[in-house]
């Protein structure tokens, strides 16, 4: 099969679908299998995925023009047998699509969302994901929801899950990774969580739990928390003021890739209170990093953790700072949960993720 990939969202903010995409076919590459790939993005003159395989570029970065009228022929030109593409699929499409659909937590939580974009996704990604010849999604928590909510039959969704690299995230270098961090950001010792800063990542109650941790505890060291601004993050920025934190907190909108792995083993313990996910991703990095984690209790997050970390109701502020002081207050449970952390890791590696790639894909055939 020739399957083209949609990989516009390469160039765009840091998010779990881009992980998703290049760290996914990345692996699948290194398998090599015997399908043929097309990738088609913004790649001004970069072959990202490598010198033998085809890259294409998309004739403007309009995502409307993209989905409405230039992806069709290009398909038409490439010969494709199918495209992969993230939520939506463009129209007309003259060939078989595959789409990934990483959750429908617009439908299931649209509190967090924006009115626009939650009508926006609930046409398009519903018409996109009942025309797609295959669904891909990354958890059974998300698959359940394509069956309950868009009545999708299950013999069409596959779960092919995200992952973690194993070697880039690893308990190893702790200490060299330590004086990395402190030489570049000034800060050790440090309490850290990752993720976009918007509602949904619930950095609100985080924040209010870690100054009623300060509170009993006394110093716990500085909160770290890396993510990039999305929107409504103004309340996040207006809690720290609140609970006069400025000189506790440090947010880090920028850090690099080759920094991230240090940011993760150089951390004391992560914490990840998310409302609602649909897989996870920087939890998993951290226990593959041989961090002890606390998580939210969310049905994915679950999944994916199993009972290598301490679960949290999001929504209670107490519960999260309880478990944080657990964690901190009792190495014994901070080593347990890190080697169990690690080992819940090489659960998701991107190998395996690819393995279920191949064998969705080769249902198709």
């Amino acid at each position: 099969m020739r399957i083209g990939v949609d990989c516009h969202v390469l160039s765009g903010k840091f998010q779990g679908s881009r992980t998703y995409m290049s760290s996914l076919y990345k692996a699948l590459l290194e398998m090599r299998p015997h399908h043929d790939f097309v990738f088609f993005g913004h790649w001004e003159g970069e072959k990202f995925f490598g010198e033998a395989h085809l890259h294409a570029d998309y004739p403007s970065e309009s995502r409307w023009k993209r989905l409405i009228y230039q992806t069709a022929p290009l398909a038409r030109r490439y010969r494709l047998d199918a495209l992969h593409c993230n939520y939506i699929s463009p129209l007309m499409l003259p060939t078989s699509s595959i789409l990934t659909v990483h959750d429908l937590l617009f439908e299931t939580h649209p509190q967090f969302f924006d009115r626009l974009d939650m009508i926006r996704n609930r046409l398009l990604i519903r018409h996109s994901a009942r025309s797609a010849r295959q669904i891909h999604t990354v958890s059974e928590f998300s698959r359940q929801a394509l069956i309950e909510i868009y009545r999708i039959p299950g013999e069409r969704i596959f779960v092919v899950p995200d992952g973690v690299d194993l070697e880039r995230f690893s308990p190893q270098r702790k200490d060299a990774a330590a004086d990395t961090i402190f030489e570049k950001y000034r800060i050790r010792d440090y309490i850290l969580s990752v993720g976009r800063l918007e509602p949904r990542k619930n950095h609100v109650n985080l924040l209010r739990a870690y100054a009623h941790l300060k509170s009993e505890q006394g110093e716990v060291g500085p909160l770290v928390i890396v993510g990039q601004k999305d929107f409504g993050y103004m309340e996040l920025f207006e809690t720290i003021s609140k609970l006069d934190l400025q000189q506790d907190v440090r947010i880090l909108e920028s850090v690099d890739d080759e920094n991230l792995p240090d940011m993760y083993r150089a951390a004391r313990l992560f914490v990840y209170p998310s409302y609602a996910e649909g897989f996870g991703i920087p939890p998993l990095e951290a226990m593959a990093s041989g961090i002890p984690v606390v998580a939210s209790h969310a049905p994915a997050i679950r999944e994916v953790t199993g009972n290598a970390c301490l679960h949290v109701e999001p929504a209670s502020v107490e519960d999260i700072a309880q478990a944080m002081h657990a964690v901190i207050s009792d190495r014994s449970l901070a080593d347990t949960l890190s080697m169990k952390g690690r080992m819940q890791a090489e659960k998701w590696t991107w190998e395996k993720a690819a393995e279920k790639y191949l064998d969705a894909v080769g249902t198709m055939e």
